[in-house]
Parts: structure tokens; sequence; C-alpha cells
């Protein structure tokens, strides 16, 4: 495998990025490799070259998959299909390695055809192209690091400016962690509804307080409460994913957010799914009429939120 992998990457050097420096001066390599994975390398800082390489099963791609792999269960699925199809706003958050990108896939491919699709992503990772069927309209914008001299850089804040004219219907962010954050959010709540984007957050609740400290940083430098004001004008839900206590452990979603609205530095919501003691998402709370309207209109059955507890497992 390790050879495999090397001998790829020095495939990848050969072909199309002979731009990319990677010596004494430029100790950072980061580039993608002909199959799609990631690679990540460092020499220089490090008592020896080190080369990470990030590599994603593009064969999971539905939702009716994850069921089956049990990160998340059949009303959790349903949930996020009718999500996705009643065009609402949604942040999936985690750690690294958490599985947000193959959520996001999924839930993007629930998308119907007719839609046009742009994604932003600081590398290509969602990979929507790749479903030429499911998604025969779609773009895919990745950022660019400055070259040698300085220039040539494109940023993610840049690229969710520029999709918004490119006729899209969705804007989707593969991750959210600098100045694009606002324009993300204001793209979210002026006309592109049905966004997705995904932030590296601990906790579901820990998404709001990353948002606005991304906003914060930004040259706009926004205060806390206009944060929490365009965050719950914005968003519609945030689905948090946690590896789970169980044995074996696994990924699954572990909790549900449904955003309600602003009181001054706090964003206001409810746990649709709380975290149980393993971790698991279960039923908590129920939605909010308007928004368990929208849902039942594109066929969400909303008794699956009243099933009694441990109706989730196998």
């Amino acid at each position: 495998m390790w050879l495999r992998r090397l001998s790829q990457y020095r495939q990848a050097r050969r072909v199309g990025r002979s731009e990319r420096r990677w010596d004494k001066e430029e100790v950072a390599l980061n580039l993608q490799l002909p199959d799609g994975s990631r690679l990540h390398a460092l020499r220089e800082v490090t008592g020896r070259p080190v080369v990470d390489i990030r590599c994603h099963d593009w064969g999971i791609a539905r939702l009716a998959q994850l069921v089956d792999g049990d990160e998340v269960d059949r009303a959790i699925a349903e949930f996020l299909r009718a999500i996705a199809r009643a065009r609402m706003n949604v942040i999936v958050s985690g750690a690294r390695a958490a599985g947000k990108t193959t959520l996001l896939r999924c839930v993007i491919n629930e998308i119907g055809p007719e839609e046009r699709i742009i994604t932003i992503e600081d590398s290509l990772e969602l990979a929507i192209e790749r479903f030429p069927d499911l998604h025969p309209d779609c773009e895919s914008i990745e950022a660019r690091d400055p070259n040698s001299e300085g220039k040539g850089e494109y940023t993610l804040a840049e690229g969710v400016r520029d999709s918004l004219r490119m006729k899209s219907d969705r804007v989707i962010v593969g991750e959210v962690r600098g100045d694009e954050v606002i324009p993300m959010l204001l793209a979210m709540s002026q006309g592109k509804d049905g966004s997705m984007c995904s932030v590296h957050a601990s906790n579901a609740r820990d998404v709001f307080s990353r948002l606005q400290m991304y906003a914060a940083m930004t040259p706009q430098q926004l205060a806390p409460e206009v944060t929490a004001m365009l965050v719950a004008n914005a968003v519609g839900f945030v689905v948090h994913l946690e590896w789970d206590r169980s044995i074996p452990p696994r990924r699954r979603v572990a909790a549900i957010l449904e955003v309600s609205h602003a009181e001054g530095t706090q964003v206001v919501h409810n746990e649709i799914w709380k975290p149980d003691l393993v971790g698991r998402a279960v039923p908590h709370a129920r939605l909010r009429h308007e928004t368990e309207r929208r849902l039942a209109e594109v066929g969400f059955d909303l008794e699956l939120l009243d099933k009694p507890e441990g109706w989730w497992r196998r």
C-alpha cells in the first residue's frame, strides 16, 4: 500500500503539478492524487520527511448505505432526505475524520437532477461530479494557494462570491473555517435555499461559537450579536457527527439541532435528536410547526419523531 501511494505521489508531481514546489524554502506540500486522495507532506521542519494521505471511499454516496452501516437510523436518514428536498440550509459538524464530507455527499445526492449545484472546497473531496446521472448540472470550485512568487491565490471566500454569479440553485462549501463564513451565511439567507457546509466542532452547540469566532476574525470583524442574528436567519439545522463509545467504535450522527432565532449573542435552538449514553442520536423534541409542515410536504413521516425509546436499535 505504501509503495503504491508513493508511486502515485511521484506520478502526481510529474503530471500537472510541476508548479508546486517542495524544497527547503517551500516545506509544505498539498496536492490531489490521480485517484482523488489528498496528500499532505512536510520536510525540513520535521525529523524526516512526513507524508500523510487521506483516502476517500467514493462508493459511499447514498443515505441508505449509511443506514446499512449503522451510522444513521431510518428516521434520521428520512429526515436528512426531507430537509434536502425541502431546501433547508444545513451545517454538518464534527471532529476531524468524523465523516462530515461523506455525510454531506450523501445528503447532496438526495437533491434532484434539475438543480444546478456549485461546490466550493479547499480540496476537491465531495466529488459530486462522479455522479453525472444524479447531478448533470454541477460545477466544482477549488481554492488555490499562492505560488512561489506569492501570486495566484484563490480563496474559499472568493469561490463563494463567484458561485453566486454562476446561476447556482445551491451553494455547498466543503468546510467553513475562515473569511468564507460571511459570504456563505449571506448566500444561505439571500435566496440560495438548501445550501450546505461543514464546520469543525467538538459538539453541536460549539458550531455557533465557532462561526462567531470566524466572523470576528474577518476584515469586517462582525460582533457576536450580528453573527448570531445572521446565523439564525441563515441556518435551518446543525447535524453533528461523532465517534460513539460502543464496541466496535463507529461514526454516527450524535445530535441534530433546529435553529430558531437569536437572543443577543446566543443562537436559540431546539435539540431534535440528542446523544444517548453511547453517543448515538435519539429523538428528543418536536420540530417547530412551520418546519413540520414543510417537511410533511416533501413526504417526511412525522410519526418517526414519536417512536418509543429503543425503537432505533436492531
